[in-house]
């Protein structure tokens, strides 16, 4: 049992602790809750453990939408423009903050739900015994499918790909409804577990038995729960139809089916449980006419069959993709799929690249106005050259690089820093953050904006001038997290009585990394491959300046929930050279669960209010990623935006000066303000003047 029910110490109310996945929430009450176990039969959906709590309030710390269910249907979602109260009766209403889902079953009750200060209050109208059910996020694979190196045994790993979803139905584009795809392992004999033997859906995915195409096809397999199988030519078939894929172009044609069946099944799951309307059904319907209920009723391949009638020009640009994958086609690399599916990655296998590139150094570097600028290097000797791939370019804001050779502009996972994230974090309690400065004249004041999450709490660390015995048992030491600001040379991170070399380091008991030093890149694999997950690291000379401002605007972001992609992502839009700073591990390791669900950086620009009004135009980028993925719903509680769905691209809404101040004084997050990564505490109205 990983999640965990227990009284408040210092206040009335209940904390959930889900201790897989490292997070915790205090829900306040109005009185002592007097928990006690309670069943957890009688829920709509799935719940790990319930509790009996009193109250006539329910506090969260942020903000949610409720959704209000009777007798197993929805019959509203709460918004602040719309929050009525019910009459008596049954209710149960999904009551989930970021970290998990969370749900309040109460009888004999007239509840309504109550939106002040960017918070929600559950208001149950008179005292009552409630019972809280939660369900964790946490997903891992639940069994290993052993393949050979003979492509159609891997095809058959792949067809287990599928097991893994929770529904057949279109709420399979809900994260939390996709479960992890089966481990894969190279052995000598094809091994397929019952548990995870592949769905009967009645769709498959005929494609030459080559590795290449196995891998491409991957995340459609799971998706559609369909068998691969061989095939002379590329097609996919559902219901005794058959849907082509351009031999020449897979990848391509891939994307183009999943990215079509996906946005439909996000629109047609309205006719499911959960009836909400988003800007993608306005979208769509202004396309195209189809009966959802019908669509939603029908089975899997017959659905499918009946998307392929559907003009591609339906769904064209409503929903953008958010990661793709540059996968090897070489059964090495095998083992990595079912990681990069279960993000619902865009496989590319082969791998499309343009080429090398010479990282270190780059001729301008250093160059930032001044003739000469303090750099985070101490060498005396030039260093050694660094040559990376250079990856064909993608439109998604998320990329890895799955493959020989090392890519400065994507992810550099391996299957082991897969592995380990399912340990990322771990426990309930605190992150842990420790952050070494290793260079006295740097000024180390403003150099990390850690603890600004709206709920969270993080344990901030700070040491100063380690020696290299000291820094070594930094580095042994179990930490969540490790900044290092300082210098490192070819010989390794500098410390005031020589260098320590993370390559001389067996094992190293630091789950995640910043090293924000210059060409930080091979002291960062050493620590990968000595057990960590992942982390930033640098592939070229940095001025003091630039490092002090991306250590602060990193720090930030990780602290809010940003995964690393998104992370890199948001360095190039602030004028940061992006390219000088790499991920090793998975791009999509978040830090922690971002307060809003899915991570959204807003951009405004302060002199952009509409001629006329007081309204300011805002940009909203989403980074979906591991449960708050793509396909997840997103509602602002500072515009009068619709609710939309989340995805790789952005939306545009508009935000008046009182909700603007409103933001400002309820809401701790980044935002771009002017180019700019600012925190909206620090802000204030005379910002937008």
């Amino acid at each position: 049992m990983t999640v965990h029910v227990d009284a408040l110490d210092d206040e009335h109310g209940i904390r959930v602790r889900d201790t897989a996945e490292g997070e915790a929430v205090a829900l306040r009450t109005d009185c002592d809750p007097n928990p006690a176990p309670a069943s957890t039969d009688g829920f709509t959906m799935p719940v790990d453990t319930a509790v009996e709590i009193d109250a006539t309030e329910i506090h969260l710390p942020v903000f949610v939408a409720p959704i209000f269910w009777q007798d197993g249907e929805v019959v509203h979602r709460a918004t602040p423009d719309d929050a009525p109260r019910f009459s008596r009766g049954t209710y149960e209403v999904d009551f989930s903050p970021p970290a998990a889902k969370v749900y309040v079953y109460v009888e004999d009750a007239e509840p309504t739900a109550v939106f002040a200060d960017g918070r929600v209050t559950l208001d149950l109208g008179d005292p009552s015994r409630v019972v809280v059910g939660v369900r964790s996020h946490h997903e891992q694979p639940v069994a290993t499918v052993t393949t050979t190196e003979d492509p159609r045994d891997l095809m058959a790993a792949v067809s287990t790909f599928g097991s893994a979803l929770k529904t057949h139905s279109p709420d399979r584009s809900w994260p939390t409804l996709r479960g992890h795809p089966p481990a894969i392992r190279c052995g000598d004999d094809l091994d397929v577990p019952e548990e995870v033997a592949p769905p009967e859906t009645g769709v498959r995915i005929e494609v030459p038995p080559e590795y290449g195409a196995i891998y491409t096809v991957a995340p459609l397999a799971y998706y559609l729960g369909a068998t691969v199988e061989p095939g002379t030519r590329p097609r996919v078939i559902a219901d005794g139809q058959s849907y082509e894929l351009d031999i020449d172009d897979l990848a391509g044609s891939v994307r183009s089916v999943l990215e079509h069946v996906f946005t439909l099944d996000c629109v047609v799951r309205m006719a499911g449980v959960y009836p909400f309307h988003t800007t993608t059904a306005d979208e769509l319907e202004a396309r195209v006419e189809l009966d959802y209920e019908r669509l939603f009723e029908l089975p899997l391949a017959e659905r499918t069959a009946a998307y392929f009638e559907i003009a591609r020009s339906a769904t064209a640009g409503l929903l953008d993709w958010h990661y793709t994958a540059d996968v090897a086609a070489d059964p090495a690399y095998a083992a990595a799929l079912p990681y990069l599916v279960d993000e619902l990655a865009l496989v590319r296998s082969p791998p499309q690249q343009t080429g090398h590139v010479n990282l270190t150094p780059s001729p301008n570097a250093l160059q930032s106005g001044d003739d000469a600028v303090l750099a985070r290097s101490a060498a005396s000797t030039p260093p050694q050259k660094l040559s990376a791939v250079a990856p064909e370019a993608t439109d998604t804001s998320g990329h890895a690089w799955v493959a020989e050779g090392f890519s400065s502009t994507a992810a550099n996972p391996t299957v082991g820093s897969f592995r380990r994230g399912f340990d990322w974090p771990q426990g309930d309690d605190v992150l842990d953050v420790h952050v070494v400065y290793n260079d006295a004249r740097l000024d180390a004041s403003d150099e990390t904006a850690y603890d600004t999450h709206q709920t969270a709490k993080t344990n901030v660390r700070a040491s100063y001038g380690l020696s290299t015995a000291e820094l070594r048992e930094a580095l042994y030491e179990d930490v969540d997290f490790l900044h290092f600001v300082g210098h490192v040379t070819e010989s390794g991170m500098v410390c005031p009585d020589g260098t320590l070399d993370t390559r001389t380091l067996a094992r190293t008991g630091v789950k995640a990394f910043f090293l924000n030093g210059c060409r930080s890149y091979e002291q960062g694999r050493a620590l990968l491959t000595a057990g960590s997950v992942g982390g930033i690291v640098t592939v070229d000379d940095v001025a003091d300046d630039v490092a002090g401002r991306v250590g602060r605007d990193v720090s930030m972001l990780l602290d809010n929930g940003f995964p690393l992609y998104a992370i890199l992502d948001v360095l190039d839009r602030v004028g940061v050279a992006a390219d000088r700073y790499s991920i090793l591990g998975s791009g999509t390791l978040a830090f922690r669960q971002s307060a809003s669900g899915t991570p959204v950086l807003y951009e405004l620009d302060s002199g952009a209010a509409t001629a006329g009004s007081d309204a300011f135009p805002v940009t909203g980028r989403y980074y979906p990623c591991n449960e708050n993925g793509i396909g997840s719903l997103y509602s602002s509680s500072y515009t009068d935006a619709d609710t939309t769905v989340a995805h790789g691209g952005v939306h545009r809404e508009t935000v008046s000066r009182a909700q603007l101040r409103r933001w400002l004084d309820s809401s701790p997050s980044p935002i771009l303000l002017d180019g700019e990564l600012r925190y909206t505490p620090n802000l204030t109205m005379a910002d937008f003047e």
